[in-house]
């Protein structure tokens, strides 16, 4: 396995920890998709075995960049959909009705500042 595909598939495990359908479905996906010939064809000869001088070829490691350049692109989305997660889960906890309280605390309080008692209270 080259190291950068070795690289990607660690950050993937890593990220892939947090993700809602869980790192077995996580796995199963990525070693699939590391796996297919399709996504390297110049690498892989016809039957679909991995050619002895793969690495070497020009093309290979052409395409073998942009499909880990893609795999990191798709790390990030799966870091956006894991930030989602949390952010939804926060929310539903916490509810939005602490929010209306604190904003209407925030409006007496500008209130009372604007009127003057806050500074009367002070001195």
């Amino acid at each position: 396995m080259h190291p950068l595909v070795r690289d990607l598939y660690k950050r993937v495990l890593h990220v892939g920890q947090d993700y809602p359908t869980g790192i077995d479905h996580v796995k199963q996906v990525w070693k699939k998709a590391i796996r297919n010939p399709k996504n390297c064809p110049s690498c892989y000869d016809d039957k679909g075995l991995r050619k002895a001088t793969a690495f070497r070829s020009p093309t290979c490691e052409e395409e073998l960049l942009h499909n880990v350049y893609q795999g990191r692109h798709m790390v990030k989305e799966m870091i956006g959909v894991i930030q989602l997660k949390k952010y939804r889960a926060m929310k539903e906890r916490y509810g939005s009705n602490n929010n209306d309280e604190l904003q209407l605390a925030m409006i007496e309080l500008e209130s009372q500042a604007n009127t003057g008692i806050y500074m009367a209270k002070r001195t």
